[in-house]
C-alpha cells in the first residue's frame, strides 16, 4: 500500500461514514425496541414539535412582574424566530409536593428537611416515604417526558442539595433534599439532544401542573454553520454599534482567543456578567471542535432567573426569544434542527480521530500494513467491545435503564396513572 493510498484512508466521505441515513435507520430501530419495552406502541411516538407563530413585541417594550416585593424582568419575544433557536442548556425547580399528590391512602412521607419519615397530618396525600422511592417517581417522569429516567445515584450532594442522581452519560442531574423543599433537575446540552422528540410540549405541561415550577437557566443557542449569516467580528463590530443595549448602557464585552493572529482554535465573544440574568457567547463552534478551517459559528444566550422571570415558552418558542435578547439577533429566522447540529458535532470528533491516528501512529499502520496487508492488519489491531466517545449519538433509545425500571419499589398507586394526573 503506497502513501497516497494510505492517505486515501484517512478521508472522510458520507459513504464512509456509512451515511446519515443508515444512523437514522439504526436511531429509529432502536427507538421502536424502548417503546415496545416501556410498554408503547408505534402510535405513541409524538409528533414534532410545533413553535410556531410571531409576536410583535418590539424591542423597548419589556414586561415586569411583581415576585415578592421585588420587580423583575420577563424576557419578550420577537417575530422571525420560530424554530430559529434550540434549547442548549436547562435547569428547572419544582416543589416537592409536586410527587406528593396520591390518593389519600399513605399516612408516612420522607420529610427531607428532616431527613427522616414523618407521619403526614389528617388528611394529607402522599406517597414516597424514603429518598430512594421518591427518585424512583422522578425517574418515571422523567422518563414520560425526556425518554431517559435517572440511571444512578452519586455519594455526595450538589448545588447545596442534600442528595443528587446522574441521568444517563452526561446528560445532567437530579438534586434534592433542602433548598425550600425543592428539586433541581439539570439536563445539559447532550441531554436535550438525546431527548425523544417533543420533550418541550411534554415538559411545559408538566411545569404548568406542578408545584412551585420555576425555570432557573435556559440557555438558547443558534448555529450558523457556514458563518455567511454572522461571525465573532460580526458580533464585535455590532457591539461597538451599540447593538447589544437593551436601554442604558452598552454590556461589557470580552474577547478571548487570538483575535490579531488567528490560530485556527477558535475566538469567542462575551456580552455582560455571567452573575446577572442574561449573558451572550458568540464563538467559532467548529474551530474548538478542532476543525481549523471550519466557518461554524454558535450564538447562545444564558438566561438566569436572577433578575428576571423566565417564561415557560421559551422552551417551545426558543427562536423568538433568542432573537429577542439583543438588536444584534434581529436577523435569526433561519430553522434550526438538532440532527443536524448532532451529525456536525460526530463528524468533527471522527475528522479529529482520523488527524489523531495520523499523526500518531500513520508511520506505524503504514508499515504493518506493508508487511501483513489490510485484512490481517485489522483483525490483529481492530477491537469493537467499547464505543469510543466521539462516535456516540446522543439518543434516548440508546440509554441504559432507568432505576425505576430496575429496583423493586411497587407503590400502592399507579406511577403511571398518577403521571398522567399530573
Amino acid at each position: 500500500m503506497t502513501p497516497d493510498q494510505l492517505d486515501q484512508l484517512g478521508r472522510c466521505t458520507s459513504a464512509d461514514f456509512a451515511a446519515a441515513a443508515d444512523i437514522t435507520r439504526q436511531l429509529l430501530e432502536a427507538e421502536q425496541r424502548q417503546l415496545v419495552a416501556r410498554g408503547a406502541t408505534t402510535g405513541a411516538v409524538p409528533p414534532p414539535t410545533n413553535r410556531g407563530g410571531k409576536s410583535n413585541s418590539p424591542y423597548g417594550q419589556v414586561k415586569l412582574v411583581l415576585e415578592d416585593g421585588v420587580i423583575k424582568q420577563v424576557p419578550i419575544r420577537r417575530g422571525y424566530g420560530g424554530d430559529a433557536a434550540f434549547v442548549d442548556w436547562l435547569n428547572f425547580t419544582i416543589g416537592e409536593e409536586t410527587f406528593d399528590q396520591f390518593p389519600d391512602d399513605v399516612t408516612e412521607r420522607y420529610d427531607f428537611s428532616a431527613g427522616q419519615v414523618v407521619v403526614v397530618e389528617e388528611g394529607g396525600c402522599y406517597m414516597p416515604v424514603n429518598s430512594e422511592q421518591v427518585a424512583i417517581v422522578i425517574s418515571n417522569r422523567l422518563q414520560q417526558i425526556f425518554g431517559f429516567g435517572i440511571e444512578s445515584k452519586l455519594g455526595y450532594g450538589l448545588n447545596f442539595y442534600k442528595e443528587s442522581w446522574t441521568l444517563p452519560e452526561t446528560w445532567g442531574s437530579v438534586c434534592y433534599g433542602g433548598q425550600n423543599r425543592t428539586i433541581l433537575i439539570t439536563l445539559t446540552g447532550t441531554g436535550l439532544a438525546a431527548a425523544r422528540e417533543g420533550w418541550e410540549d411534554r415538559l411545559v405541561k408538566f411545569l404548568e401542573s406542578a408545584s412551585r415550577p420555576r425555570i432557573t437557566r435556559l440557555d438558547l443557542a443558534h448555529d450558523d454553520y457556514t458563518g455567511e449569516t454572522y461571525s465573532v467580528d460580526r458580533a464585535d463590530q455590532d457591539h461597538t454599534d451599540g447593538l447589544f443595549n437593551c436601554g442604558g448602557r452598552n454590556p461589557r464585552c470580552e474577547h478571548r482567543g487570538d483575535w490579531k493572529h488567528p490560530d485556527g482554535k477558535g475566538r469567542s465573544f462575551y456580552v455582560g456578567n455571567r452573575k446577572n440574568g442574561k449573558y451572550c457567547r458568540v464563538y467559532e463552534k467548529g474551530r474548538e471542535l478542532g476543525d481549523q478551517d471550519s466557518e461554524w459559528v454558535r450564538i447562545e444566550v444564558e438566561f438566569k432567573s436572577v433578575d428576571r422571570v423566565i417564561p415557560f415558552d421559551a422552551i417551545t418558542r426558543p427562536g423568538e426569544y433568542l432573537a429577542a435578547a439583543y438588536p444584534a439577533f434581529s436577523f435569526v429566522s433561519q430553522r434550526q434542527e438538532r440532527i443536524e447540529t448532532t451529525s456536525r458535532v460526530v463528524q468533527a470528533n471522527v475528522d479529529r480521530a482520523w488527524n489523531w491516528l495520523r499523526h500518531q501512529c500513520g508511520i506505524y499502520v503504514y508499515h504493518l500494513v506493508e508487511l501483513v496487508g489490510v485484512d490481517e492488519f485489522l483483525r490483529r489491531v481492530a477491537r469493537s467491545d467499547k464505543v469510543p466517545a466521539f462516535a456516540k449519538v446522543p439518543h434516548w433509545a440508546l440509554s441504559e435503564k432507568a432505576i425505576h425500571e430496575i429496583k423493586s419499589f411497587k407503590p400502592r398507586v399507579s406511577l403511571d396513572a398518577a403521571a398522567s394526573a399530573w
